[in-house]
């Protein structure tokens, strides 16, 4: 799935609707027209700013990671800065690096940026009723990887707060079927860096692999990221356990932190 950035997961290219996925795009019509009236009623407020949180568990190392990405308007340019939270290796899994990326996109506004990922249209508890609506009943299938995403978004005067569940655990073919703009959702933080960073990094750039100079470089970035993480910046997109050391996927800010001590490259000695 295209949000898990630390390890890529093919799917197959064949959706197949099945007899439940059926009933379930039944059951949209009776939430999306509702919302696509209201979207109608009154004149969508601009986009000023968004920010989303990836959650990823994974069976194999790294056991967990954390990304934020960050897009903000700065003068007349946008901000744009991708966070990447991860244990150091399964050898010392309570020593935590943090990575991150940030370049200047000139002459454009977030709205223009992120154009194809329509956030200001949707109401939230719309949004929470489609994923209702699209839940699996049974999960059994799913495979233990899997990333939750936070957007939050601010739409004028007005927050707005969409909590995306793993893809898996959803009936996502009907769901695109039924609304292909909010399908769209689960792809925002990795197209957007994709788009901003791609061009400079190269298409594949990812911050779980990187070269050893670029590591130095993104590490020192991300040590400059850590007073706005921890001052609360980013917690709303966090789930609320305090666990120690990010070890429960459900972890908050501070506990990812936790085990964070400054750049780090190789294990400590014992």
């Amino acid at each position: 799935m295209a949000n898990r950035r630390d390890h890529a997961r093919p799917r197959s290219t064949l959706l197949l609707l099945t007899f439940a996925t059926a009933v379930l795009l039944a059951a949209f019509p009776a939430i999306i027209p509702g919302l696509r009236a209201s979207d109608k009623a009154k004149p969508k407020p601009p986009l000023e700013n968004f920010y989303v949180v990836t959650q990823a568990i994974f069976r194999n190392d790294p056991k967990w990671v954390d990304h934020i990405l960050d897009v903000h308007p700065q003068g007349a340019d946008v901000f744009v800065r991708e966070i990447r939270i991860a244990p150091l290796a399964s050898a010392c899994p309570r020593h935590v690096t943090v990575r991150a990326v940030e370049r200047v996109v000139p002459n454009t506004t977030v709205k223009k940026l992120a154009a194809k990922f329509d956030l200001c249209a949707y109401v939230e508890d719309d949004v929470e009723g489609v994923i209702t609506a699209a839940k699996r009943k049974n999960n059994s299938n799913v495979e233990d990887d899997s990333a939750t995403q936070t957007i939050v978004a601010h739409c004028g005067p007005m927050k707005k707060l969409f909590e995306l569940p793993d893809e898996d655990s959803l009936r996502f073919e009907a769901l695109s079927i039924a609304d292909a703009r909010l399908a769209t959702f689960w792809q925002l933080a990795a197209a957007m860096e994709g788009r901003v960073f791609g061009g400079v990094y190269g298409s594949d750039f990812s911050l779980a692999k990187v070269s050893p100079e670029q590591d130095h470089e993104f590490q020192a970035l991300g040590a400059k990221a850590i007073p706005e993480i921890k001052s609360g910046k980013y917690d709303e997109g966090f789930a609320d356990n305090p666990c120690p050391y990010g070890e429960c996927h459900d972890h908050n800010a501070a506990s990812a932190l936790q085990g964070y001590a400054g750049p780090i490259f190789a294990c400590p000695e014992k």
